[in-house]
């Protein structure tokens, strides 16, 4: 669960209001009991709307962050949530409900509690009522499926830059199995029923690049990874030329252990909200 869903959600449940920029305003009509957390809610979607000022308050209180810095990372983060509703992702924000698009890409809202029985108000749409258990094992399947999708993306990957070392090298394919270059994008897997990178056992540590964003936009890649940066975290930027373009990689800079590369890429992953890619330096 990222940190700023964690505020978004204690602050409904202490102000029962809250306006997310570009995403609508949720209303919480009402709690299932004193103590519960389950709650009646109400959803507007409104692409237009600026986010609550309370709400970076309430952050930076919590956080003792200046609050131009809470506002810079808070509409980072909404801007990526965003993103994430857009490709057909629900956006859980945890124990009120998700968020998701639909056909028409009007954001519509289904609510976690179990008491409401009447479908959701809303003033574009109505969304239909859930329960929590089958919410849940819906952004189970969908995460499953990004999984094996990233996974074959990245073991073609790792196949082509093969081929081509082998190719340039003039040695035969036995001879190259055992010496694949460090170079080579990382085929994240379950160490169980996956092949770790040729030449690494797994306790062996190594500089990873965790590639969670790329970019046309220097000034992007520059402002975001000097943000990262404010907060300890080595954030670094590297160029390419692709189809004449010159692009750029953001990623994270971390010594990994070949055994814990997948359970740090899922880290950031779910910090990022974005699909992470691997590549250990050389």
């Amino acid at each position: 669960m990222n940190k700023f869903d964690s505020y978004i959600m204690d602050y409904l449940y202490e102000n029962r209001e809250v306006a997310l920029e570009k995403i609508g305003y949720i209303k919480v009509v009402s709690f299932a009991g004193a103590d519960s957390k389950e709650a009646a809610v109400d959803y507007i979607f409104d692409r237009k709307i600026t986010t609550s000022t309370g709400l970076v308050e309430y952050i930076s209180e919590k956080t003792g962050k200046n609050k131009s810095l809470v506002a810079a990372d808070l509409e980072s983060h909404l801007k990526g949530v965003r993103e994430f509703i857009n490709i057909g992702k629900p956006y859980e924000i945890p124990q009120i409900g998700f968020i998701k698009a639909n056909n028409s890409g009007v954001y519509a809202f289904t609510p976690v509690s179990e008491i409401n029985t009447k479908p959701v108000r809303s003033a574009v749409q109505p969304a239909a009522q859930t329960g929590a258990k089958s919410s849940r094992t819906v952004v189970q399947i969908i995460s499953l499926i990004i999984a094996i999708a990233i996974l074959s993306g990245l073991g073609w990957q790792a196949y082509q830059a093969l081929s081509k070392k082998t190719s340039e090298a003039g040695v035969n394919t036995s001879g190259n199995a055992d010496t694949a270059s460090a170079e080579d994008t990382i085929k994240t897997a379950d160490t169980a029923t996956t092949q770790r990178p040729a030449g690494y056992l797994p306790g062996d540590s190594v500089n990873v690049r965790y590639i969670f964003e790329v970019t046309a936009s220097g000034l992007r890649a520059r402002s975001r990874t000097a943000q990262l940066q404010r907060f300890g975290n080595n954030a670094l930027y590297d160029s390419f030329i692709s189809n004449n373009t010159r692009r750029y990689d953001l990623y994270i800079l971390k010594k990994t252990k070949i055994a814990d590369t997948l359970r740090v890429k899922d880290s950031l992953s779910k910090f990022f909200m974005r699909d992470i890619m691997l590549k250990i330096e050389p």
